[in-house]
């Protein structure tokens, strides 16, 4: 069994010098590419948002598709274009089929589901489905969540 070990640590993830030694990135999932995974890093760390949360959304939303449609949905993390735009976006609708400019926009507005879920992964996913306006003014967080401008 221990014989098997060297041959299995080859087959892990490579680490990463940004988390340090003993860190080691997750293998991709399936349909996502090298390319959507710096993507994903590269906002969840823009938005201090965790990895994988936006992971478990996409999954949950396109099964990292970045060309996904459902209905009004667009993208990566099918994010509705009204959403997109009150979160800064000037572009078309169809821009937010590009897996970078969906996640621009899809990661900003889930960090403020982030916020207000304290900590809670399926909590911020609710919050990013459902729709948290009306929990952000109730605590006080339309500001800090990105819903009004400071």
């Amino acid at each position: 069994m221990l014989a098997c070990a060297p041959a299995l640590s080859a087959c892990s993830a490579a680490p990463t010098a940004e988390k340090g030694p003993g860190f080691m990135e997750p293998p991709l999932y399936p349909n996502e590419t090298p390319e959507l995974r710096r993507l994903i890093n590269k906002y969840a760390d823009a938005y201090e948002v965790p990895r994988p949360l936006i992971h478990r959304l996409a999954i949950r939303e396109s099964t990292h598709n970045p060309k996904a449609r459902n209905g009004p949905y667009y993208g990566l993390l099918q994010i509705l274009p009204a959403t997109a735009r009150s979160m800064g976006h000037k572009g078309s609708a169809s821009d937010l089929l590009d897996a970078e400019t969906n996640l621009k926009y899809g990661v900003k507005y889930l960090r403020g589901a982030w916020l207000l879920s304290d900590g809670d992964m399926s909590t911020a996913i609710h919050w990013y489905a459902r729709g948290y306006y009306y929990e952000a003014k109730k605590r006080g967080m339309l500001v800090e969540t990105g819903l009004r401008k400071g």
